[in-house]
């Protein structure tokens, strides 16, 4: 049986990704920019970042790229120092920094009635605010842990630079150092 007519050179190649049209300009310095995305760390300036619309061409677009995760990695700190500082205020007796989940009844006569339990129920407003807050922060973490994923070295410093940024404004305020909360780590 010959198989030459079945040559693998002589098979005109598929496209990879189907015809997507025009991308721009030739001109550009993105107009051979693949789809691919190499899993490895990389600095170029031609980057797609979370959505087809989102797309720097320039190192001008980088920079402001990078300044917006920048701010959104403190953003996230802020509201995991948010959501913390919620709940230590719907838990505490006293209104401070410290969670007590056990608290004295005292009546208007001064009679104290001993230990009781703060307890949250499903239906509380706090429960529903915090509950929302968390769907909040779950997206936020995921979102934050894709912009990492495109390997940008330039978007990773950025997003790492603001994470511990906005630890250090808000992490000194926390009550545990150990986040069970948190969702990338």
């Amino acid at each position: 049986m010959d198989h030459a007519h079945h040559d693998i050179n002589s098979v005109p190649a598929a496209p990879m990704h189907g015809d997507h049209g025009d991308h721009g300009d030739c001109d550009s310095p993105c107009a051979d920019m693949g789809h691919s995305h190499a899993m490895v760390f990389h600095a170029n300036v031609c980057q797609e970042i979370l959505f087809n619309g989102w797309l720097t061409t320039t190192a001008l677009q980088l920079f402001g790229s990078c300044v917006a995760i920048f701010v959104a990695g403190v953003l996230y700190e802020a509201l995991k120092y948010y959501r913390e500082a919620l709940h230590v205020r719907a838990t505490s007796a006293t209104g401070d920094s410290t969670v007590n989940i056990a608290k004295n009844e005292c009546g208007s006569n001064g009679n104290c009635t001993g230990p009781s339990v703060v307890k949250y129920s499903m239906w509380s407003g706090g429960h529903v605010v915090q509950t929302a807050m968390h769907v909040v922060q779950a997206t936020a973490s995921y979102v934050l842990m894709l912009v990492f994923m495109t390997y940008n070295v330039w978007l990773c410093l950025a997003l790492v630079l603001g994470l511990g940024l906005g630890y250090f404004i808000f992490g000194w305020r926390k009550n545990t150092v150990i986040d069970a909360n948190e969702h990338c780590q």
